[in-house]
């Protein structure tokens, strides 16, 4: 039997224990793409499960960061209490004269009755139009830093850059004190975290013209890899390249690598033609190739589980089993879940879950054999490339706005479906709604027309950016937009 002495020093250190591990939780950082692990989650303390009618003011913003083709669609990132944000810019030269484009870029719907010999000779042509009105532009590289409680300006890094045929989107990779990012022209640089000083930077091989990367870094042990065309592990103290794959077979632009933690650690990379390839971390030897369908999304490893998406229904999300005792071995397909399919969104695994985004469907499977817990159809328009995240037991899709829902739950339960206003307030669809007296307009001559347009501008053109997904940590929820960043505070017992 405990004596009383005993029994209120285990309580003290069972109070304390809690306490750290509440911390613990709260302060869970996403310093990478995809989060701590790479899987889209992230502990998180309780979350608000609805939002006041008036809607949820911003903690803080963040103004005058370009995104999307002024300025990249990389996703935030969180450690340390710190912000990062990475963007590609250009500005124009007042006095340059471009003149309509001859060659614009066509949408798929543009280019009918078009062979695919005439198209790819139009391409040719619009690249090189393009590099030529790419010299009325200045373009740079922007890295910023910002204290995640006050959104206050840390430090602001800019690099002169060139033009890329899309803007540069690579994601900024947090670890040990450093910042890792692939910048435009296939070059990697590392920044030191806490000043923002530029430690190193490495031109990767092979030829460049107007190529455009959103892979994002990982690091593991003292490697860190990329793609980059083939995928590239450097040093990550100095950045001297290692190893690298096979440019004309292994060839990747915006998918990024995850490392599987074995004894003999596995990178993991998607490349061209739907492959999905697996090499040893110590010296770059290929030990397996999978011919899974994949897109540009990055793979996803949980319980010796390869989780892979494809970009048509016909790969979709499989699951194939992966071997610790002999990674070496090829990897076995367990299951294929074949109702969504997207280009470049990347799923979410938790606990015994994966979510899944894909053309306007959202989907739960079991982990164990893929069959579906539930599936929903979304109400938005044209959803592409970005991801669900996922804090504590919540999942939000940031696309126009930003849905929340329960990841528990064995039905669709969505908590709230809000846009974010002109204002950079997260208020509730029907209550945007009211506040801008939708209703009323829409009954006055030729109100149908005014009130689409006070609604693009209050909940589609000030909503997230993009192809850009959110980062979650101390029960925040940090959203890059068009022009800005802005936090929002979800823990339930700070929030309202």
């Amino acid at each position: 039997m405990l004596t009383n002495r005993c029994f209120n020093q285990a309580t003290r250190l069972v109070t304390t224990s809690l306490l750290l591990l509440s911390a613990s939780v709260a302060c869970a950082d996403w310093p990478q793409w995809r989060g701590p692990d790479r899987t889209g989650h992230v502990d998180a303390p309780p979350l608000i499960r609805s939002l006041p009618d008036q809607g949820l003011q911003p903690e803080w913003t963040f103004e005058g960061l370009k995104g999307g083709n002024s300025g990249g669609w990389s996703s935030p990132v969180i450690a340390d209490g710190r912000v990062y944000v990475y963007a590609h810019t250009k500005t124009r030269n007042a006095e340059a004269d471009l003149g309509p484009a001859k060659y614009p870029w066509l949408p798929p719907n543009k280019r009918v009755g078009m062979s695919e010999a005439e198209y790819e000779a139009y391409e040719v042509k619009r690249r090189d139009e393009n590099e030529r009105r790419a010299k009325a532009f200045r373009f740079d590289e922007r890295l910023v830093c910002l204290d995640l409680q006050s959104g206050e300006l840390i430090w602001d890094r800019q690099l002169e850059s060139q033009y890329t045929r899309f803007v540069q989107s690579g994601t900024p990779c947090i670890a040990d004190g450093r910042v890792y990012v692939l910048g435009a022209a296939r070059t990697a640089r590392c920044f030191d975290a806490g000043s923002g000083e530029l430690i190193w930077e490495q031109p990767l091989s092979d030829d460049f013209r107007d190529e455009f990367f959103a892979s994002s870094f990982a690091v593991y042990q003292d490697t860190a890899i990329v793609c980059c065309g083939p995928v590239f592990a450097l040093n990550k103290q100095d950045g001297k390249i290692l190893w690298q794959g096979e440019t004309s077979l292994d060839y990747q632009s915006h998918s990024s690598p995850v490392v599987w933690q074995t004894d003999t650690p596995v990178v993991i990379v998607n490349s061209k033609g739907g492959r999905t390839l697996g090499y040893r971390l110590a010296d770059g030897h290929k030990l397996w190739v999978l011919q899974a369908g994949t897109g540009q999304s990055t793979p996803i490893v949980a319980e010796n589980r390869l989780l892979t998406y494809g970009s048509s229904r016909k790969s979709g999300l499989t699951a194939f089993q992966l071997y610790p005792e002999s990674p070496e071995k090829k990897p076995t397909e367990l299951w294929q879940f074949r109702r969504a399919a997207d280009s470049g969104s990347t799923p979410v695994v938790y606990n015994d879950a994966v979510f899944v985004q894909g053309d306007k469907r959202l989907a739960k499977v079991r982990l164990e054999d893929g069959n579906t817990v539930w599936q929903t159809t979304m109400r938005i328009s044209n959803p592409r490339y970005t991801s669900l995240v996922a804090a504590g037991d919540q999942v939000f899709y940031g696309w126009e706005g930003l849905l929340a829902f329960d990841a528990k739950a064995d039905d669709f339960e969505p908590f709230y479906k809000a846009r974010i206003d002109s204002d950079g307030v997260l208020i509730g669809e029907e209550d945007l709604e009211k506040k801008l007296n939708l209703s009323e307009i829409r009954a006055q001559p030729e109100g149908a027309q005014k009130a689409e347009s006070l609604w693009q501008k209050n909940a589609v053109r000030s909503g997230p950016l993009d192809c850009s997904s959110p980062a979650f940590s101390d029960g925040r929820l940090v959203i890059r937009r068009s022009n800005s960043v802005v936090c929002y505070r979800l823990d339930s017992s700070q929030a309202l």
